[in-house]
């Protein structure tokens, strides 16, 4: 049997998050330990209980989301981080992926969504949607080059190639792939040996290895 994934839910909208709870208590593999309205409960509760996931609104009663994630993660280093949120993303997932988020899921996307990105997290993957992960790297590609030194060819890819990359990154199969960016097999099996050529690497294992390293894996871009 595997392991029950404890959740804490962090939201300042105290019918949302009650509301979060009961529909995660429907699933068996899932346990809520605690909630929290303010920023202050919720690194009370982070130092206080075992927890493995944080499902953070960044719209926390006028705190800056990002900064309760950081403080989060100084107590938990080891703690996944799912934001669930109702405002636009703006430049804010280059920040959260540098930072070491791992999830990002809209308000709006199903339970279904949001279960998906909590399981994927507990188990060191990333569930960011692939445009946002596609823009963020884009974003640090042109932005702070520093950041991907030495994951070669990395700013050489297209808008689409990194969606496809990090399609691969979330450990998505390359029909998987085709169904979400609405492409045939075959194109996707074009982008990643493109891809490839453009890393000078020889498997879509190396490519999402060099990805990794660029902080694509949520565990957060290293310092340049």
């Amino acid at each position: 049997m595997a392991a029950t994934v404890r959740v804490l839910i962090v939201d300042d909208h105290e019918v949302f998050a009650d509301a979060l709870t009961v529909c995660l208590g429907d699933y068996p593999d899932l346990e809520v330990v605690g909630v929290a309205t303010t920023a202050s409960r919720c690194l009370a509760l982070v130092a206080a209980v075992d927890l493995d996931i944080v499902v953070l609104d960044l719209a926390l009663a006028g705190e800056d989301g990002l900064t309760v994630a950081r403080e989060v993660l100084a107590l938990r280093p080891y703690a996944g981080i799912v934001v669930a949120t109702g405002i636009e993303p703006d430049g804010q997932v280059v920040d959260a992926v540098q930072l070491g988020v791992r999830g990002w899921v809209p308000k709006t996307a199903s339970a279904e969504t949001l279960v998906d990105a909590i399981r994927g997290v507990s188990r060191g993957e990333t569930r960011i949607p692939a445009q946002l992960l596609a823009n963020a790297l884009m974003s640090m590609s042109r932005d702070r080059p520093e950041l991907l030194a030495g994951s070669v060819g990395m700013s050489e890819l297209t808008g689409r190639e990194l969606e496809v990359l990090g399609c691969l990154v979330e450990g998505m199969s390359r029909t998987e792939i085709g169904d979400l960016l609405h492409v045939s097999p075959n194109t996707v099996r074009t982008h990643v040996q493109s891809i490839l050529h453009k890393l000078q690497v020889h498997s879509a294992l190396a490519a999402v290895s060099i990805a990794r390293r660029a902080g694509v894996n949520g565990v957060g871009v290293p310092a340049g």
